[in-house]
């Protein structure tokens, strides 16, 4: 089950990347790695989430880096 997730959501980045990448084509190169940045970063996290879908979500992640930050702040 977890292999066909895996091979679903790796046709569905390669579609985005054939129908995107001929309008990335006249772009500047800036462009095209926030593109592949962003697409890979998204894969990623989609294969993570099928693996284990009790991961934290980007929200949960942020509270936890700036908690102390944020405590520190108050008290000041």
């Amino acid at each position: 089950m977890k292999w066909g997730g895996i091979l679903g959501i790796s046709f569905i980045v390669a579609m985005m990347t054939w129908y995107e990448w001929s309008s990335l084509r006249v772009s500047h190169w800036k462009t095209k790695v926030a593109f592949t940045t962003l697409l890979v970063t998204g894969w990623v996290i989609a294969i993570l989430l099928i693996h284990n879908p009790y991961l934290p979500g980007a929200t949960q992640v942020f509270m936890k880096m700036y908690d102390p930050i944020s405590t520190f702040l108050k008290t000041k």
